[in-house]
């Protein structure tokens, strides 16, 4: 059974769309346009106010901020309480909360409007948690809604569910590993919960408590004690199961990658015997490797696109936090570290990381940047932060899934001194993704810091310029910076439902 659930308001718990509607043909007659036919404004229900005014009624942005504050005056103090429960909603809380499940609201409405509407129900009281956006516009993303509910839930680990009408509950759920439920009964369009990924869909009140509390006695387990927290799913039969989902994009990676890699090797020697000398075969075995090497990530990353399409993983940033400071703080902490580590003296550690240096380096510039900044960089991060580390958070929290997932991609480097650096990478590429939830800035800011790595050590006199303490602690403070901007992003005012 879960041990939580969030809910989502307009078009779930109660049909918003008399008073949403009203406000909304308000602030248009201040505008100076008549709209007679409310079923017409319906589709203002859900997305960002401002950005339905531009779009349907082509105003410009003051004039859709200006509309934005109209309907707030009217919505405030009487659109608010146009406003009806579906029928059922009242029952199922009680039932749930009797189950002994912690229920929590995660609404992108206005935290302020969202406890009145509750009140006027009178369900305020089944919600540990009331959680909505702020009235200046920020936490106005359904991620950022859901972040804040599960926060103040205490609730990291454990089963939970998110249930809404929109294709932003959906998404919001799976950003944090939830398991999903859409209400055909709100106000999504034609697919729109299919297409997101919603885990199930309930097409009543009824079929949505039946499914909330269908796991109480399923394959033999007995029935939730009410008030009683319902234990983890354990055993070796669930850690196996846990253990080959997330592991198996490495197993398709690894499979994939290695056949490409045997192939092209194999295509490479039979031409050699008609074409090439094996003296030349032999005299650049370290390019051709790094040629074969380029094929098998190709092929590996093209195995793994259609389970990371599954994932749907955002691709918008929901905070401020630029492209240009990510960039600094991949490039800084990527040269800070690989100084530090010149300094302690790592590498004498491995000595096969000196056998991997010198394949590396065997490679024209051109052909390495395109290697190690592009290849590379979008291939294991489709592996390890686009599926590893999301599948990893379906079972652990944020921070173990975090660590583990480094920790892996370090080990899957081969030798001691990558392996540590790796890992010390792939833990600030996870937060920078987890802070961003934008799968682009792990792959732009492992692809930087490659190319810096690449460069410095392709070119030994650009390397030994910056290979000095100061060097070493102006990069590593610039890291730190960057980490305090980031930390503190703003959220981006992309309000989901005003």
């Amino acid at each position: 059974m879960f041990q939580y659930i969030l809910f989502d308001l307009d078009g779930t718990l109660t049909d918003p769309a008399e008073g949403i509607t009203k406000s909304v043909q308000f602030a248009l007659s201040r505008q100076g346009i008549r709209e007679t036919d409310l079923r017409k404004l319906e589709p203002f229900i859900g997305p960002p106010l401002c950005d339905s005014f531009m779009e349907f009624y082509h105003l410009t942005q003051e004039q859709a901020a200006m509309a934005v504050a109209d309907y707030r005056k009217r919505f405030a103090p009487v659109g608010i309480f146009e406003n009806k429960i579906y029928p059922g909603v009242a029952d199922m809380l009680k039932h749930l909360k009797a189950a002994g499940i912690r229920l929590a609201v995660a609404s992108s409405k206005p935290e302020e409007f969202v406890i009145r509407i509750l009140e006027h129900f009178g369900i305020d009281a089944c919600f540990d948690v009331i959680v909505g956006s702020n009235m200046d516009g920020s936490r106005s993303e359904k991620e950022e809604v859901v972040e804040e509910a599960l926060r103040r839930l205490g609730a990291r680990k454990g089963r939970g569910a998110m249930v809404g009408d929109r294709k932003f509950d959906i998404q919001g759920g799976k950003r944090h590993g939830l398991t999903t439920v859409g209400v055909s009964f709100g106000y999504a369009g034609k697919g729109e919960l299919e297409a997101a990924g919603a885990d199930y869909i309930a097409k009543s009140v009824g079929d949505l408590e039946k499914f909330l509390l269908r796991n109480q006695a399923d394959n033999g387990k007995k029935a939730a004690v009410p008030g009683k927290k319902e234990e983890r799913p354990s055993g070796i039969g669930y850690y196996a199961q846990s253990t080959w989902y997330i592991m198996f994009p490495f197993l398709v990676w690894y499979l994939a990658g290695n056949a490409c890699y045997i192939l092209v090797i194999t295509i490479l020697r039979l031409v050699s015997q008609t074409v090439f000398s094996f003296a030349w075969l032999y005299e650049n075995s370290l390019v051709l490797a790094n040629v074969a090497k380029a094929c098998s990530m190709l092929a590996g990353a093209g195995a793994l696109i259609p389970l990371f399409c599954k994932e749907r993983t955002g691709w918008k940033s929901r905070t401020r936090a630029s492209y240009p400071v990510m960039g600094i703080l991949a490039v800084s902490s990527a040269l800070g570290v690989n100084i530090l580590f010149a300094f302690l003296k790592i590498a004498a550690m491995s000595a096969g990381y000196y056998e991997t240096e010198q394949m590396q380096y065997q490679i024209a510039f051109p052909a390495g940047l395109v290697l190690y900044g592009v290849i590379s960089p979008l291939a294991e991060e489709l592996l390890f932060r686009g599926l590893i580390y999301n599948r990893m958070k379906r079972y652990f929290s944020l921070v173990t899934s975090g660590i583990a997932s480094a920790a892996l991609f370090g080990v899957y480097h081969g030798n001691l001194v990558q392996a540590v650096y790796g890992m010390l990478m792939g833990m600030l590429l996870t937060y920078a993704y987890e802070m961003t939830g934008n799968f682009a800035i792990p792959v732009m800011m492992h692809g930087l810091a490659n190319v810096c790595v690449f460069t410095a050590a392709y070119y030994p006199e650009a390397g030994a310029a910056i290979n000095t303490p100061l060097f070493c602690v102006i990069f590593l403070a610039v890291s730190v910076c960057c980490l305090v901007v980031v930390h503190r992003g703003i959220p981006v005012a992309v309000r989901r439902n005003d």
